[in-house]
Formats: C-alpha cells, sequence, structure tokens
C-alpha cells in the first residue's frame, strides 16, 4: 500500500468527523433557538385583582366565589410580601 492512500483515508476520515460534529452543532442550535422561542407557559398561571373583577362584572363569577377568589389572592400578596422583607433583613435582628 502506497503511503498516499492512507493520506487519503486518513483526510476521508476526519472529513467525515468534521462534518458530523458541524451537524451536531446545527442540531443543538436549532433546538436551542426553538426552545427560546416557545412562550413561557408558567407566565399566565395566576390570576391578579383585575381578572377577578372582570370575570366578576362579566357574570363568569359568583359574588361568593369573588370574594373567596380575592381573599385567595390578598393573601398570597401578603405571604410574598413577607417572605421578600423576610429575606431582605437581617437575620440577626430577627433574632432580637
Amino acid at each position: 500500500m502506497d503511503p498516499d492512500a492512507s493520506d487519503y483515508g486518513s483526510i476521508i476520515l476526519w472529513s467525515l468527523l468534521l462534518i458530523g460534529l458541524i451537524v451536531v452543532g446545527w442540531v443543538t442550535v436549532l433546538q436551542v433557538k426553538r426552545r427560546l422561542q416557545r412562550p413561557d407557559v408558567t407566565a399566565g398561571a395566576g390570576f391578579t385583582l383585575s381578572d377577578l373583577r372582570r370575570l366578576h362584572k362579566s357574570g363568569q363569577m359568583s359574588d361568593e366565589e369573588f370574594e373567596r377568589a380575592k381573599g385567595k389572592v390578598v393573601d398570597a400578596a401578603r405571604r410574598a410580601a413577607a417572605r421578600e422583607s423576610g429575606a431582605s433583613s437581617n437575620p440577626r435582628q430577627s433574632n432580637l
């Protein structure tokens, strides 16, 4: 076997490896791009007070349901505010 044939084989092998890496990189970039463009499903998961008021005014929610839901939203907002203020305060001061 002459040295030129083994050189061609090596060149072909490395070329195929390089092409394979390029294809894998391209597929990865496309998947990341698709994932980044997908809408965030958790963004609209909760109700705000304005959402509740709109449902109540349109008749889709009774007075009792509105009051109960409003209480839950207000309670959740208070808990979140308490968590944030507790996390931002100095832990030594809270033990005093």
